[in-house]
């Protein structure tokens, strides 16, 4: 990707965030008059709904109604209510949702300082924010929710009624990647000052990185944009080239447009000649499957079972923004007539674990999520919980397991006894077991603990009759292997049901003890369909 030269294909800006046309879409992409309807309510079909509002979309309070209740499942948890971005879900959100009153937006494809047009709040909605807790909804909404989404994101500012929207910026065809223009755009970027805030590395580690704040006095985070993948407004050249002509508004990201032309575009091949990574290519909402086997399983994570089983590579989102962040994990399923075993893998250059020199250790951790009741995804009018732990009425089921229980209980263990049954360690600072920080499974000497919530500050653990997923992880030449085990046959009220041959709605979440990562401090999935494949 070292000074990938992307001019050869003639796009428009934002066409990464659009899917290919339909194979059996009208001329030239375009789909024919009923097709282009029945694609209008289809989820998942963007590929031109989102250039411009199509002809005869419903108007007025049917429109802003529609728009309210998806807003109502799907973004007040973290928007809120008001669109003022106070949600449920701040206190574990960072950087803190945006605030749609003041019609401040960082993504557009307009001059600095006036109104997004309805195809970049499009953009973003479909496409989500990489590196935040945004998610990718393309594959949720329909086009049809979409737009009545943007209607009803439009009504929170006074400023949609008032002004009126940017014009769009015009993007030509971007110079060729040579390296003359990569050398000029390496001098742009030192003398416009821009390693004050990402680095001369480009990796967010400027001087002024830890002190910037933005409109609403929030603190923010310099991503590392040696990585594509976290490159908010996208990181093909035009996209690059976008984000330096327009700003990000609302933070210390201004616009350059004051620059010549050619000295954005070779600011932005110098950008993208220091990408060290690939884009990585996973799934958001898709079907995981689990496939039967003939043989007695168990939580042995190199058991012969695995090999040659189909799995899944999945998108993890950052609830925290970090550097260094866990980005996809890895998950397969087998079962047999009686049990169900789930392994997900991931990458992690440290293990954390248990520590016999420091109480305040971090570990690393991982967790298997999965929906109660019947619920279908993005179905028969959204009726699945929120993601994060569910919401009232809507119940989830949680398997966590985090590194080094075994340690940890031998320690507890040894402390209880040296003090004659007095924990010094609890009295002093919380001890390894009561300490919320250091705290693992305290209902059984299982390492994983089985738990339920129903919204944020309602996590609790099953009582320890009905702990029945057992577990291991072990970790090895940089990466985690987990696999969980439990019956299919459900022995509470509030444990899934792996009978039933509909799809179970299952997320994930991981830890990563190095980065500190406790609590709602984590990186997550989105649902994902669980589908049971019979032999």
């Amino acid at each position: 990707m070292m000074g990938m030269d992307d001019s050869v294909h003639e796009e428009q800006p934002g066409q990464e965030y659009r899917l290919d046309a339909p194979e059996d879409a009208g001329h030239e992409g375009h789909a024919a008059p009923d097709e282009e309807k029945s694609l209008f309510r289809t989820r998942g079909a963007h590929d031109t709904m989102g250039l411009e509002k199509p002809e005869g979309v419903e108007t007025g309070e049917a429109l802003l109604a529609r728009g309210r209740n998806i807003y109502l499942h799907m973004c007040v948890f973290c928007h809120g209510k008001d669109g003022n971005g106070g949600g449920a879900a701040v206190e574990y959100l960072y950087p803190w949702p945006r605030d749609f009153r003041k019609g401040i937006f960082k993504f557009r494809s307009t001059p600095t300082g006036t109104l997004p047009r309805d195809e970049d709040i499009y953009r973003t909605i479909i496409r989500g924010v990489p590196g935040t807790s945004m998610p990718a909804w393309e594959a949720a909404l329909s086009p049809e929710d979409t737009w009545a989404l943007i209607n009803l994101i439009k009504n929170f500012s006074p400023r949609f009624n008032s002004e009126p929207l940017g014009e769009k910026l015009k993007i030509g065809k971007p110079p060729a990647a040579t390296p003359e223009i990569i050398a000029r755009g390496q001098e742009v970027y030192a003398k416009q000052k821009c390693g004050q805030c990402h680095g001369a590395s480009g990796k967010g580690d400027g001087k002024l990185a830890d002190s910037l704040m933005d409109a609403w006095k929030h603190a923010v985070f310099v991503h590392d944009i040696t990585t594509p993948a976290y490159l908010k407004g996208g990181y093909s050249a035009k996209d690059i080239f976008r984000t330096l002509s327009t700003g990000l508004d609302g933070t210390p990201m201004e616009s350059y447009v004051h620059l010549p032309e050619e000295d954005r575009w070779a600011l932005t091949h110098f950008i993208r000649s220091r990408f060290v990574k690939e884009v990585k290519r996973a799934e958001f909402e898709t079907d995981v499957y689990s496939y039967p086997v003939e043989f007695e399983l168990s939580t042995d994570v190199n058991s012969p079972v695995w090999e040659g089983v189909k799995s899944t590579e999945l998108v993890l989102r950052p609830l925290s923004a970090r550097r260094g962040a866990v980005e996809t994990i890895n998950v397969t399923s087998i079962h047999n007539e009686e049990q169900v075993a789930i392994r997900l893998t991931w990458s992690d250059p440290t293990q954390d674990a248990f520590s016999t020199e420091r109480q305040d250790v971090f570990r690393d951790g991982a967790a298997v999520q999965f929906a109660l009741g019947s619920v279908t995804l993005h179905t028969h009018g959204h009726n699945e919980p929120f993601f994060g732990m569910g919401n009232r009425s809507k119940p989830v089921n949680i398997w966590h397991w985090k590194a080094g229980l075994e340690e940890t209980l031998e320690a507890e263990s040894d402390l209880e006894y040296s003090t004659g049954g007095v924990d010094m360690d609890a009295l002093i600072f919380g001890g390894i077991m009561s300490n919320p920080v250091a705290r693992l499974n305290a209902t059984s000497e299982n390492a994983v603990e089985e738990l339920n919530a129903e919204g944020f500050g309602t996590i609790t653990p099953q009582p320890p009759e009905n702990q029945n997923v057992e577990g291991f992880g072990e970790w090895k030449d940089g990466r985690w292997t987990v696999v969980f085990l439990r019956d299919r046959l459900k022995t509470g009220k509030w444990d899934i049901d792996l009978t039933k041959p509909d799809a179970a709605l299952m997320a994930l979440a991981v830890w990563d003890g190095k980065l500190e990562d406790r609590n709602g401090r984590k990186v997550v999935t989105v649902w994902q369909r669980f589908n049971f494949v019979g032999k």
